[in-house]
């Protein structure tokens, strides 16, 4: 088995050192963001205990694993092909909670804050982008995270799935992408759309196929109670209107600096941002491409109009696109 790179000998102290700065900013735009939202619970005495207790009832995680296959027309009904994560993440909660009541509180934030990191530290491992484009990804988590959010996550994990597959797909290393895809379609559906991140790098259509069934086997088998569901498309695209979301029509009732603003927040940055690069490059790589264009329909089609935390998941494909375009820039230097 190869070995892996991780750390370069020569600046291990100073890498150490920079990495532990970033992952503390992280985990303090976090801290920030959680008691922003959990206002309900903001001016009260208790507030981590009151949080802690949220995160480790059982209400939050009703829907596995002894499921009936139903279609209300509700975002929420797919949701139970997640259960795996869920589970998970209960038992961690839990078994924290028993140790100190107010354990879950600070296992949420260290636990989210690490994933992110690992998603930088991938990219930056995949890539080998300059120091400069550490502000780039630390600026596009920070304004994320000043954002309402729904949720937040499902997207956290699934950016660090992509970024993993990316870096298995470039440095050939099979098994993690397998990995990384597997748990990608078990953490969130669009997960799928992850596979083709194998394309990117490489060509060998016969090792895809075998990860793609081999992925599909695992999201089917551990899905198998609710296989009715999962072959009908309104249990992933619902059609109906989602009461308190932000749904398309709801866009068109709202006055114009609103549109734009959710439109410009939602779209036109992260998509542009990715644009930007990916226009400049000469020699454009179809597939990455074809993964961002993927995403924006999921966006369209499948999530709410302002649901800006899925936006973290296209933060690998704009260093993807930026490592292309570095890429055509040392070629023209050399002439």
């Amino acid at each position: 088995m190869k070995k892996i790179p991780i750390f370069n000998n020569n600046n291990f102290k100073k890498e150490i050192f920079l990495y532990m700065i970033i992952f503390l900013y992280i985990a303090a735009v976090l801290v920030n963001f959680i008691h922003n939202s959990y206002s309900n619970h903001k001016n009260t005495e208790n507030f981590k205990l009151n949080i802690s207790k949220e995160l480790s009832s059982t209400k939050e995680y009703d829907l596995y694993p002894n499921r009936n296959c139903k279609i209300t027309g509700n975002m929420h009904d797919r949701h139970q092909v997640r259960w795996v994560k869920n589970y998970t993440f209960e038992k961690i909660y839990q078994f924290s909670n028993y140790l100190n009541p107010h354990a879950p509180y600070y296992v949420n934030i260290i636990s989210h804050s690490f994933i992110i990191f690992l998603s930088f530290f991938l990219i930056n491992k995949t890539f080998n982008f300059s120091k400069n484009y550490y502000y780039l990804f630390l600026a596009y988590i920070t304004f994320i995270f000043q954002q309402y959010l729904g949720e937040y996550s499902y997207s956290i994990f699934e950016m660090f799935f992509l970024s993993l597959a990316l870096y298995s797909s470039k440095n050939k290393y099979n098994f993690f992408f397998l990995i990384s895809c597997i748990f990608a379609v078990l953490n969130r559906e669009s997960g799928f759309i992850v596979l083709l991140s194998w394309f990117i790098f490489n060509n060998d259509i016969k090792k895809f196929l075998f990860i793609s069934s081999t992925v599909l086997f695992f999201f089917l088998i551990l899905n198998l109670d609710i296989i009715l569901c999962l072959i009908n498309l309104k249990f992933f695209v619902p059609f109906e209107y989602q009461i308190g979301q932000v749904n398309w029509t709801d866009i068109f009732d709202n006055n114009l600096f609103s549109t734009f603003k959710l439109l410009f927040v939602n779209f036109l940055l992260p998509f542009g941002l990715f644009y930007f690069f990916f226009n400049k490059t000469k020699k454009k790589n179809k597939f990455l491409l074809l993964i961002i264009i993927f995403y924006l329909l999921a966006f369209i089609i499948a999530t709410p109009a302002h649901h800006m935390a899925v936006r973290m998941i296209l933060l690998p494909l704009i260093f993807c696109a930026i490592h292309f375009y570095n890429i055509d820039k040392k070629k023209i230097s050399k002439y």
